[in-house]
Parts: C-alpha cells; structure tokens; sequence
C-alpha cells in the first residue's frame, strides 16, 4: 500500500510502498478515502509520545481518517465488512497511521459509523478538531447569552468551536487574520476581531467593559496568553490548547481555568453527528490535496495559518 511515513523522529515524510496490513483480534481493517492534517501529526514525528509509547518505524503519519470497514479481526463486535466509518485510530504501537491506503486499529478506539450525507473527506477532519472543541465547551461550561473569546478561531479546533458555541446560544467573538472575517461570520461567530491589530483588547472592552465571561485560547502563551487573560472578568473562566494556564494566573486574578486534554471517545463523535445530522455543524474542509503531494506540502502546512482543516484524499 502507498503511504507518508518517516525512518526515523524528525525525519523527512516520504511517499512509501509498506505491506497492507492485517486484523489481529479485536482490530478493524479500514479501506480509508481521507485523512486529515492535524498539528499532533507533527508532534508524533518529532518524537512527543517517545518513552511514552512503543513506536515502529517506517512511522506512519497521521491520526484522523474516513473509509470502509475491509476485513475485521475475531472478536470484533461493533464494526462489520462494508461499514463507513471515521475516527481517531491512534494507537500503541504509534506509526501505525491514516496517511495510507489502509490501517488497522482496535474498534475500542474512538471510531463511529459515518453519518448520511457526510464523505469522507469531510469526515476525516472532524475527529481531533471536532472532539477538541468540544471539550473545551464543555469544560468552560457557558450558559446561553455568556460570552466566550476564541483567539486562534479560524484554524481547525477554532473552527468548530465558534459553530458549538454559537449553536449553544453563547456569544463567540472570533479572533483571527482579516482575511478570515467572513470565513467566521458564515460559521456564526457574533464578532469578528481582527487578532494582528494592536487594538485588539480595546475593541473587546468597547463591547465588553467589565470583561468577557471565558476565554478559550488555541494559539498563544507565556505573556501574551496572560495579557489576554486580562479582558475576561473576575470570576470569568480561561481554557488553553496550549498548556498555558497556571494556578497562578487563576489565584491572582480570581478565575477558573483548565488546560484542554482530549480523551477521544465515541461518544464524542456521536455528538458532533447528531449536530451534523441536523444541519447545525458546517465540516471546514478548505483544502484537499493528495497522498502523493503530502511530502513536498509538510513545510507549507507546518507553517500554520491556514483556516479550517485540511484533507488528504487518497
């Protein structure tokens, strides 16, 4: 089967030829039509889950992906052959990915049926980013009329936070580059804010004097994280992507906070379809490119920046 994969940690992504693999007990085979590009793809590569987790090299990139059910190990119970499924199939050992034609998973992990309607380009972007933002939701835990500054809020977790909390009722003001303003209107966002502008903290005072209710920051931190902690209220609430929130940042200034740690789960994914399967989520597939074009496309997409999601179709 062709695959993206790397020798060794920091190493180049190569397009490769690696046998397909087989089912053991209790693992699915997955036909897979999409990955998608995730931030974490390159964290793996560069080494982040080693001692953590065995690896195998070639290492195989990739965490998300979409496709069919091909053949299923003994004793699998919750997928069938012909099933479409998506899903997050990282793994022990780690290198066993979605930028490939094939991959085998246990069906423990967070994987669920593909809904109606939904290919599987569009699929595959929704596990990490989708189960992210969703998480944080849940742990800034806002009511309907509460607002929420999202700085960072055009890439992929942004993306899908704005639409969750608009759905909610709670007002997001959207931080991202000018040329997102309309990206992020169409996803909900109340306000857009324009995140390169020095005015920023003024134009969030204007409309919010006292402060916004939470923060949910997924770009930045140290100081620039903490001078943005200062346009929440007293008692408001902080999330960080980014590991940026300390007990004592929260002690001084009277918050709560939580540094976002995503266990994925199906039931995750159960959420973001039914939100899918009533019209109420937009899948931010903003780019497509194939396999073959990953290697010479890492740079570029490492460099960041981009809005809403990536999909590698293979």
């Amino acid at each position: 089967m062709k695959a993206v994969a790397v020798t060794k940690f920091e190493g180049t992504p190569e397009l490769m030829e690696l046998p397909k693999p087989t089912p053991g007990p209790g693992e699915i085979l997955v036909h897979l039509g999409a990955a998608s590009v995730n931030p974490y793809d390159w964290k793996i590569m560069n080494g982040i889950l080693d001692g953590k987790m065995p690896h195998v090299f070639p290492l195989v990139l990739g965490v998300d992906g979409a496709g069919v059910v091909e053949a299923v190990g003994s004793g699998v119970s919750r997928f069938t052959v012909d099933d479409s499924v998506f899903g997050q199939f990282i793994h022990a050992p780690v290198g066993i990915g979605t930028y490939a034609e094939y991959v085998v998973a246990p069906e423990s992990l967070a994987i669920a049926q593909r809904p109606r309607g939904m290919y599987n380009d569009q699929a595959a972007v929704v596990p990490t980013a989708g189960m992210t933002a969703l998480v944080a939701l849940d742990q800034l835990a806002l009511t309907k009329g509460q607002s929420v500054l999202i700085i960072g809020a055009a890439g992929g977790v942004g993306s899908f936070a704005v639409q969750i909390g608009s759905n909610a009722g709670v007002l997001t003001l959207a931080a991202a580059r000018p040329a997102h303003r309309d990206f992020l209107h169409k996803l909900g966002a109340s306000r857009f804010l324009d995140s390169t502008s020095s005015h920023l903290a003024e134009d969030v005072r204007i409309g919010y004097p006292d402060g916004v209710d939470a923060l949910l920051d997924l770009a930045q931190t140290g100081p620039e994280f903490e001078r943005t902690t200062a346009l929440v209220r007293d008692g408001g609430v902080i999330a960080s992507t980014r590991g940026a929130v300390t007990e004592a940042l929260l002690t001084s200034r009277g918050l709560r906070g939580v540094n976002v740690d995503m266990n994925p789960k199906t039931e995750l994914l159960d959420r973001l379809t039914a939100m899918y399967s009533t019209g109420n989520l937009r899948i931010p597939v903003e780019q497509k490119i194939p396999l073959a074009a990953v290697p010479d496309a890492v740079a570029r997409i490492r460099e960041g920046g981009n809005r809403g999601k990536i999909a590698i179709t293979i």
